[in-house]
């Protein structure tokens, strides 16, 4: 838990005090005002739907001693006035991050950021897994690599932490630039570019801009900038960003890869420097998260054996190649890897999908639309259709979502069956009812967070049981 004395909150922010000050030595840093105790001081934020402004006074009543207010609403809210303890700053949000890096500067842990266009996510849980064994080792949880959610991981953090690996996303151009400067990090890692969030930055060159921004925090004299030289926008940009010590790594480091298979879990192993590597989930792209992380590693200090160790007990997050039986029919196995869907992601997963294919099994496609493409989505949704009609090992493709019928389109002259639908209710029918029946079956899920693709096994599950249950009857 991080408290903060008065002249703390109100130096670090930048902020002015409003009204009468009563100074103390401790307080909770609080956004909640559901949760706020006595004692606490409040900083309300903001979203497209809320406003924490409006719920101020509210949290005083439940016991906060102050609160952060933006500079400009507390002019429209005379009534304020009367409040204790009142710090005005231009943006809360700034001044959690604010608050957040003074926090992270007591505890004083090595901190590992990572971003990416895709696989930032997994990434991360490859850092954590690789140096947890190692240090005690604190990371980002779920997805929470914004404004809120470093700042939240950066508060969070406990004496003694050694390691904090710390995820960040952008939306557009100095996004990034902030994270970084809050989290200070030690090693930043940049894992690729791609065209994600192409429809709000026009070019991968912007892209591979606000990427690199996660340098931004980084002290020149020690800090440590490791990217994906097989990328071409990053070794081209990175050094007109940062001149300090950069660290490249690439797919061809890797050697000796072939498939993993173990309990019907499907990986890849290689070797890196004569250690040996095991990842429990297939595909190059996923060797070249694993490179990423063993470089960061190395560039910390800790061996290519400790770190490949570490590896072998990564476990992607919920959403992310999460492989499990459909409950109730012969042989029928779903990949879930539908938490989000770019046009590298997923290509990418579809390529490593389509490796690990078993004539015993037939392999179906459920790929939702992919968005934040913009002017571009046209374009890479029929790439990625084209693509797929001249791939072996599919049995049949089901698309899902306006932009998806892009996809359909493109793969018309596929070998195999094609159905479109505008929804998941509607794909869902299509699926159950054929063209391949379900038996002896992998469904590979792919698409964009939007179109709730995670929904469909359970709804296979209780449309087949209900099924059986009148058959029964």
């Amino acid at each position: 838990m991080s408290c903060f004395s008065y002249s703390e909150l109100l130096q670090a922010s930048g902020g002015n005090a409003l009204t009468p000050e009563h100074p103390f030595d401790s307080a909770r840093l609080w956004t909640d005002t559901r949760t706020v105790q006595p004692g606490d001081f409040f900083l309300p934020l903001s979203g497209e739907r809320f406003d924490g402004h409006d719920y101020l006074e509210q949290a005083f009543e439940a016991g906060a001693i102050g609160a952060f207010v933006q500079r400009e609403k507390a002019t429209q809210h005379p009534e304020w006035r009367k409040l204790s303890n009142l710090i005005a700053v231009e943006e809360p949000v700034l001044a959690y991050l604010a608050m957040a890096r003074l926090h992270r500067e007591k505890i004083n842990p090595l901190v590992v950021a990572v971003t990416g266009s895709s696989g930032k996510t997994t990434t991360k849980e490859m850092l954590y897994a690789a140096f947890s064994p190692l240090k005690k080792t604190v990371k980002t949880e779920k997805n929470f690599n914004n404004e809120v959610g470093v700042s939240q991981t950066l508060l969070a953090l406990q004496p003694g932490t050694e390691v904090l690996v710390v995820e960040m996303g952008m939306r557009g151009l100095r996004q990034i630039s902030i994270l970084s400067e809050a989290a200070r990090p030690d090693v930043a890692l940049v894992v690729n570019v791609g065209p994600a969030h192409i429809g709000l930055l026009g070019s991968l060159e912007n892209i591979a801009k606000a990427k690199l921004e996660i340098a931004e925090g980084m002290a020149p004299e020690k800090g440590i900038l490791v990217i994906n030289g097989d990328d071409p926008n990053l070794t081209k940009l990175a050094p007109t960003v940062w001149a300090g010590r950069t660290e490249l790594y690439r797919l061809a480091e890797a050697q000796e890869m072939q498939p993993l298979v173990e309990d019907d879990a499907e990986g890849i192993r290689f070797r890196y420097k004569g250690a040996k590597v095991e990842l429990f989930v297939p595909g190059e792209h996923m060797v070249a998260n694993a490179l990423g992380v063993l470089k960061a590693g190395e560039a910390l200090g800790f061996s290519v054996a400790e770190l490949a160790e570490g590896l072998s007990a990564f476990v992607p997050e919920k959403g992310r190649w999460e492989r499990a039986a459909l409950t109730g029919f012969n042989n029928v196995w779903v990949i879930n890897d539908a938490y989000n869907a770019n046009p590298d992601s997923a290509k990418a997963s579809l390529k490593a999908f389509l490796s690990t294919a078993r004539p015993d099994m037939q392999h179906i496609l459920v790929l939702g639309g992919m968005k934040e493409l913009g002017d571009f989505s046209r374009e890479y949704h029929e790439k990625l259709g084209l693509w797929l009609a001249g791939q072996p090992h599919i049995d049949a493709l089901f698309t899902i979502g306006e932009e998806a019928q892009w996809i359909a389109d493109a793969a018309s002259n596929a070998a195999y069956p094609i159905r479109y639908a505008a929804d998941v209710a509607h794909a869902i029918q299509q699926i159950a009812d054929g063209p391949v029946r379900l038996e002896n079956v992998i469904l590979y899920l792919k698409g964009s967070r939007a179109y709730k693709l995670d929904e469909i096994p359970e709804a296979l599950i209780q449309q087949h049981n209900l099924q059986m249950g009148e058959a029964r009857s």
